[in-house]
């Protein structure tokens, strides 16, 4: 791996669907809707800034990382009205359902926020070992722009003790009852921060 960091092709979004789908989505829904609904979830936390990063390897995605600065906005709710007008009722529930589970998530980790931090808002390592390296890079480029604190939101379905393990402090441990089960077994969220 050449380890040479560059800002991200947004053509390569698909290489990162392929990757989540299956912790992301339902193993029952048709392969096109999975696809969609993985691509929402990026597509949210998708910024055209100077603050998204990726390594590649031979054409193949190792790694890569979104930022987010308080004042950054997208546009994830036009793209996603515009995009998924095809689908049944149904389906369009299903996106609703995780857009306004996004948005809320997101505006928790915001309303921490001041002007001088950043939001992690995607971080996927597809390369063992490619994802730390981004990281590092990526956190020293952050601190000599002085840059305060990192936040982010993650939840039970990501590998949420990385960033323990990693030196971020749990800010606040939730339920998100909408996607909880009805047998109890519980949708846990996080919110960390890490000093710069």
């Amino acid at each position: 791996m050449n380890n040479v960091i560059s800002s991200f092709n947004v053509n390569n979004l698909s290489q990162i669907v392929e990757f989540v789908k299956p912790m992301w989505t339902f193993s029952g829904w048709e392969d096109s809707f999975r696809n969609f609904y993985a691509e929402t979830i990026l597509r949210n936390n998708y910024f055209k800034n100077d603050l998204a990063f990726q390594i590649m390897e031979e054409n193949q995605l190792c790694s890569a990382m979104f930022l987010q600065r308080l004042s950054d906005k997208n546009d994830f709710e036009q793209w996603l009205l515009k995009n998924s007008s095809n689908f049944d009722e149904q389906k369009k529930e299903s996106l609703k359902l995780c857009a306004e589970y996004l948005l809320y998530m997101d505006s928790k980790v915001h309303h921490l926020m001041n002007d001088d931090d950043i939001k992690l808002s995607l971080f996927v390592g597809l390369k063992k070992g490619s994802g730390k390296i981004l990281f590092e890079k990526i956190w020293q480029l952050l601190k000599s722009s002085g840059y305060k604190n990192m936040y982010l939101w993650t939840d039970c379905e990501c590998n949420w003790e990385w960033y323990i393990k990693n030196g971020f402090t749990l800010v606040e441990e939730s339920v998100y009852q909408k996607f909880s089960e009805p047998d109890g077994e519980e949708y846990k969220t996080y919110v960390f921060k890490k000093e710069i």
